[in-house]
């Protein structure tokens, strides 16, 4: 039996962490109760907290835990992104979790494969690859969120068939006992093979016996052969055993798929699949279930002598057309479908435009003499085959998001032989209505015969636990014993399915996987339970309970979907983790001074409120709009007072602003340095307030004080100009200019002038409102929790606006992306609808470049993607105008949101370092940066030591007038 957390006592898990201690730093090695509960939490429905969280940076802090936890028998558990759905990435015991620091892949053969360490981003593998015209094969719904260790351990696959199993070409593994072996390099390497087998001798032959002990036995190389005609995932690798003549492929395919109950996976190779540039997609809607089972299985064969040319063929049960009828580009045809119509969402790709005709008529030919509900009509364009695979992932949302609160949204994983889909499709929906899930629907992955699907649970009761298990029982009938299919296809075992792997495989199977685990783990410490267990009742066990009661909050499944966009989660916590966090509060009444104080510094404190979160949750959460939530309820009457105060006298706030720049310059002036230093005076610590408080008042990157401007008397030759409007934000009025190394004093002007240099330049007379700067637009009031104070001064701004822009007759351009975003917003619910307000980006390409002579600038350029841009979909747009203004741009991989956050580059420096810190190894080279946001380009130029500026500056000096 393995060990347990129960079974270890107190004394042991001390021992292990005092000399933990030794090999991994303290800040790395996390038992604060909030945390381990926040960091414990999966997508999965299941709930256990970790005694004890290790951060690992590399592979020998990794083995120094694997070997202390084999000394003093402690079970343990990996985690990387914590997108599995099973269970199976969650521990009662020691969490071992991946740091940011495991990043690293190589690109070889054009593209042909490309070798990652395990905490690669699927998202950022094939961003890498796209330059070849390359992607991975496995392409599973969350490959945005998940790595691509976790995907090989769970051997995700995803719509194109293709999992890690058949993709990888080798691996470097990590044991149970911390021995390190690179397949590749014992492959190649006699020696090293030697080594290995010496070093692993009861592994080896204990796997070579197995190999000669099933391949002895037909009824059990048939039964293996057999399952693994359908995606299978429920237990271990067995094709291994009869697929692979050479030991080291055998344990390397066995690790393939085993959810960290044999060892880890710290680096893999893959071969990767082109890109086929054309494509062709149709919604093909079937009248009858046995006519698109027919059509799924032409498709298949077709599939199996070609494999590229048919990309895709997604099933959509009539339940899940219904939910997604009104979704952008949808037939009309959806509102009029009855109980019997299914979908296939067919794509046919090509390397040319030949190619895909022929394919298009070859997939045509294999509908003929179906019964459709209208005829098919394969698409082309773009636009419309985008809406089509948004659809498909709409499905999910379309239940999760109309679920009642309190229950989760289960997504179940299922795959049936091919010729028995129409008839397994009927028998599940049948038992999802016999058991009154009414929300469910069924859609997946036709060629594969896998199904998903979802509806949802409650499990607050003992009537609703039983009913689940009930439910799950016959599923499991259904799938086994009437189809003999797959229990988990593509999701992986977890706890969820370990109860009925025996049942799936057979005892003799069975047997020989619980000989397997004995052999990798002999002391059974790697995630206890987990695809193996004697707890027949595991699965309804451990239930994570999701608390209700705040309706900003209630619809998220904690996916993690989420996490990859937030600028803190290299720091504190993530989206999903604050709303756990939140979760535990409303649950418990625990008020301790400790669980508020980590509380509000990981949940409140290092949120940027950036909303990008919102941008990848499946739910639609802005978790930014939770945390606004809990400032607004703890601001004092005091605050709110003072919050007024600013609103009524707000140019004094601003000009004091510009006072405490001017302070801050000074206090890192060189030439106070130099008074200090000369009487050897340490320059003072400041208090945890005000220049204490603000770190970024002593930095170099910081601006000079805005200066502004003396009135201006409009010439006559402004006269018949087209006008525009320009608002230039309070950040703008802050902050002059930059403290640029060029000796260019164009670039070294401040915005405003800038801005107002290049409309002019373009043949516009430029409007300014009048007193502003008494304005803003309530960015700040609500960033801080005062919502109606933001409220007040964004209709006062749009009153200026009106007058300014003669009743919304002339453009208005906001000068920051920010603001820009927030003020079209707020404009929704304003009636001033006739204001036509324009973002930075936007206002470029519509009214600038058309009006401008362009002469590119050849030297490398740095461009930042603003938060506000990013969920205003201004990414294109972006990249149209830098591509037009600079021959090398380079634009920094995974660096989302800056974490500067208006002023918490100030409050909380740390944010934005976090945020920031890949950003100048990537743009090392350039000669200049460039954003849209006066903030952001403050911390871009410290964090990346180069100057960043408003994109403007960069238009400014590659522009000229067109006579």
């Amino acid at each position: 039996m393995s060990p347990t957390a129960t079974s270890v006592s107190d004394n042991h898990y001390q021992s292990f962490l005092s000399e933990l201690k030794t090999a991994i730093p303290a800040a790395q090695l996390i038992d604060d109760p909030l945390k381990n509960l926040v960091y414990s939490t999966d997508a999965s429905f299941y709930r256990l907290i970790a005694k004890l969280l290790v951060i690992v940076d590399n592979e020998t802090q990794l083995k120094s835990t694997l070997q202390l936890a084999n000394q003093y028998l402690i079970p343990v558990c990996f985690r990387a992104a914590g997108t599995s759905l099973s269970g199976q990435a969650i521990t009662d015991s020691v969490l071992i979790k991946l740091s940011s620091k495991w990043q690293d892949y190589e690109i070889s053969d054009v593209g042909q494969t490309i070798t990652m360490q395990c905490g690669v981003l699927g998202s950022a593998a094939n961003s890498a690859l796209l330059p070849f015209n390359k992607v991975l094969g496995p392409m599973p719904a969350s490959i945005d969120a998940a790595t691509v260790g976790g995907m090989a351990i769970n051997n995700a696959a995803g719509m194109n068939s293709l999992d890690t199993y058949g993709q990888m070409l080798s691996a470097k593994f990590i044991l149970a006992n911390g021995y390190e072996f690179d397949s590749k390099e014992i492959k190649a390497n006699p020696s090293k093979q030697s080594e290995f087998i010496k070093n692993n001798k009861g592994l080896v032959d204990g796997i070579e016996l197995l190999m000669q002990q099933v391949r002895s036995k037909p009824d059990l190389v048939e039964k293996i052969s057999i399952k693994y005609q359908i995606k299978n995932t429920t237990g271990y690798s067995l094709r291994a055993l009869i697929e692979f003549d050479d030991v080291i492929d055998v344990i390397s395919h066995l690790m393939i798929g085993s959810e960290g109950t044999l060892g880890f996976i710290s680096h893999i190779t893959h071969k990767t699949v082109d890109i086929l540039p054309f494509k062709a997609t149709s919604l093909v809607i079937f009248d009858s279930l046995s006519d698109a089972g027919l059509a799924v299985q032409r498709l298949k064969e077709v599939q199996i002598s070609s494999p590229s040319s048919i990309a895709a063929a997604e099933l959509i049960d009539y339940l899940a057309l219904k939910a997604i009828k009104d979704e952008p580009g949808m037939p009309s045809c959806l509102h009029h479908i009855s109980h019997n119509n299914v979908a296939l969402l067919i794509q046919v790709e090509g390397h040319s435009n030949q190619e895909l005709d022929a394919r298009v008529k070859s997939t045509e030919a294999l509908l003929a003499g179906l019964t459709l509900f209208e005829p098919a009509v394969f698409t082309r364009e773009p636009k419309q085959i985008k809406c089509y695979w948004q659809m498909r992932k709409a499905i999910f949302p379309a239940v999760g998001a109309n679920r009642p609160a309190g229950t989760t949204a289960l997504i179940e994983d299922v795959a049936f032989p091919i010729d028995s889909l129409p008839n397994a499709l009927v028998d599940l929906q049948s038992l999802l209505l016999e058991f009154e899930y009414h929300d469910a629907v069924i859609y997946g992955h036709a060629l594969d015969g896998n199904l998903h699907f979802i509806f949802s649970q409650a499990f607050d009761t003992q009537e609703h636990i039983d009913r689940y298990e009930l439910f799950m029982r016959k599923v499991v009938e259904l799938v086994v014993d009437k189809y003999q299919g797959s229990l988990k296809a593509e999701h992986g075992t977890g706890r969820n399915m370990a109860p009925f792997v025996e049942h799936e495989w057979g005892t003799p199977l069975y047997e020989v996987m619980l000989q397997i685990k004995r052999l990798f783990d002999p002391n059974g410490i790697l995630n206890p339970d987990v695809m193996i267990t004697e707890d027949q009742q595991l699965f309804i066990k451990n239930i994570k309970p999701l608390v209700a009661g705040n309706e900003l909050i209630d619809k998220c499944i904690e996916c993690g979907f989420c996490e990859r966009q937030c600028p803190s989660r290299n720091l504190t916590f993530t989206p999903r983790q604050r709303i756990v966090a939140q979760r535990h509060l409303m649950a418990c009444n625990d008020s301790s001074q400790s669980l508020i104080k980590t509380f509000q510094y990981n949940v409140n404190e290092t949120c940027a409120g950036c909303g990008l979160c919102e941008t990848s949750c499946p739910v639609g959460i802005n978790t930014g709009d939770l945390v606004r939530q809990l400032r607004t309820k703890s601001n004092s009457a005091l605050s709110n007072k003072i919050a007024n105060t600013v609103v009524n006298y707000f140019d004094l706030a601003v000009k004091t602003s510009r006072f405490g720049v001017k302070v801050g310059r000074f206090i890192q002036s060189k030439l106070l340095q130099d008074k200090l230093h000369q009487q050897n005076i340490v320059q003072p610590k400041f208090p945890h307030s005000l220049f204490g408080k603000m770190g970024y008042l002593n930095r170099p990157a910081l601006p000079k004080a805005y200066k502004a401007p003396k009135s201006v008397v409009k010439s006559n030759s402004s006269i018949g100009k087209p006008k525009v409007v320009l608002f230039s934000a309070c950040v703008s009025r802050v902050f002059g200019s930059a403290l640029s190394t060029t000796t260019d004093k164009a670039l070294d002007s401040q915005q405003d002038v800038v801005f107002n240099r290049l409309l002019d330049k373009a043949g516009y007379e430029v409007i300014k409102p009048d007193q502003i700067d008494s304005l803003c637009c309530g960015l700040p009031f609500k960033s801080k929790g005062f919502p109606e104070q933001a409220k007040q001064k964004a209709d006062s701004l749009f009153e200026s606006l009106l007058k300014a822009s003669n009743q919304g007759e002339f453009p208005i351009l906001i000068d920051t992306s920010q603001c820009s975003s927030q003020l079209i917003s707020a404009l929704a619910s304003s009636q001033k609808d006739q204001l036509r307000l324009f973002d930075p980006l936007t206002f470029v390409n519509s009214h600038l470049l058309p009006k401008l002579n362009v002469t590119p600038k050849t030297q490398p350029v740095a461009f930042h993607l603003t938060c506000a841009a990013r969920k205003d979909d201004k990414a294109a747009a972006a990249l149209d105008i830098m591509k037009v203004c600079a021959t090398n741009v380079v634009i920094p991989e995974q660096v989302t949101c800056c974490g500067f956050a208006g002023d918490k580059g100030f409050t909380v420096p740390e944010l934005n370092q976090s945020a920031l810190a890949e950003l100048k190894q990537q743009v090392q080279g350039c000669q200049s940066g460039y954003s849209t946001s006066r903030t952001c380009e403050i911390g871009l130029s410290h964090h990346s030591g180069i100057n960043y500026q408003s994109i403007y500056y960069l238009i400014d000096e590659v522009t000229d007038a067109k006579v």
